[in-house]
């Protein structure tokens, strides 16, 4: 079922008026040449135009959603918007519209770190089938289970090969569609093996070492960026709010001003704030292990 972010009409009556609107998706497609790839990577099933036709729709109608309501609170409350209602409508337009068009690459992020995450140990147990003698195809459809996206990924090339696709074709198109760098270089040499007639195991071997050493470094960059990193975090979330407020108390106490009562409760959420968009940022940049 085809997600579509921050949209007030329902999936299938935005399709159905991004049909009328094919040429203006036809138009706008034009300025995001990359967008048929990162459909196909995030497994949306549409047309460069028909998702950027989407795109407009629903940056049209919550451009008008967004005027109404604001002329609508103006008329209620006697006071002229109009100026408020454009400009407001024109941004809700625009972010909309920008972030329906990005949500794909979004989703491709998200399936490459899934892909990464059980890729070592997907290869390791394709190397140990292999080494044993077992076939290509049977390795690849004994991994198609317990690695997750990685298992997913395989199903897809043994239920083609099953099909009656070659195994060379069913390994090219995997390839394109796969979002992971490190999944489509494994992809890339397993088939070329195939094609010059080479071990596949001595491959695999390989790329296994490359993929364990690519890991190593990614964990050992992060250990020696948590460092600045912590003392950023220090430096604003206990030392600058503790001096600040200290400060804040001792300045108002010697002018004899009062510190509104809404001062503290806002320092307190903002850095609730900080601490939440903190720990999201650090864990967003921790390697898959």
């Amino acid at each position: 079922m085809l997600v579509i972010p921050f949209s007030i009409l329902p999936p299938k009556v935005v399709v159905s008026f991004s049909k009328t609107l094919k040429n203006i998706g036809e138009f706008l497609s034009a300025f995001f040449p990359g967008l048929h790839e990162t459909l196909t990577q995030a497994e949306i099933n549409l047309q460069p135009r028909e998702y950027t036709a989407i795109a407009f729709v629903v940056a049209a109608f919550n451009m008008l959603g967004a005027a109404f309501f604001i002329l609508l609170v103006g008329f209620m409350f006697d006071v002229n918007l109009m100026i408020a209602a454009i400009v407001a409508a024109f941004m809700v337009a625009l972010a909309s519209f920008v972030t329906i068009i990005y949500y794909p690459q979004i989703i491709v992020t998200k399936r490459m770190r899934e892909l990464e995450n059980q890729l070592i140990p997907a290869t390791r147990q394709l190397l140990i089938e292999v080494k044993s003698g077992v076939p290509l195809f049977n390795s690849m459809a004994s991994v198609s289970v317990d690695y997750g996206e990685v298992s997913k990924e395989f199903r897809k090339i043994v239920k083609k090969m099953n099909s009656g696709v070659p195994e060379l074709d069913a390994l090219s198109e995997a390839t394109v569609a796969n979002p992971s760098p490190q999944f489509r270089k494994i992809l890339w040499q397993i088939s070329n093996a195939l094609k010059v007639g080479s071990d596949v195991a001595s491959v695999l071997e390989q790329l296994l070492g490359e993929l364990t050493h690519e890991r190593i470094d990614q964990i050992r960059k992060y250990g020696q960026e948590l460092s600045p990193w912590t003392m950023i975090y220090m430096m604003a979330a206990v030392i600058v709010p503790s001096l600040g407020v200290t400060m804040l108390i001792v300045i108002s106490s010697f002018m004899s001003v009062s510190i509104p009562s809404v001062v503290l409760p806002a320092i307190v959420l903002m850095l609730v704030g900080f601490q939440l968009f903190f720990m999201n940022f650090v864990a967003s940049r921790r390697p898959m292990v």
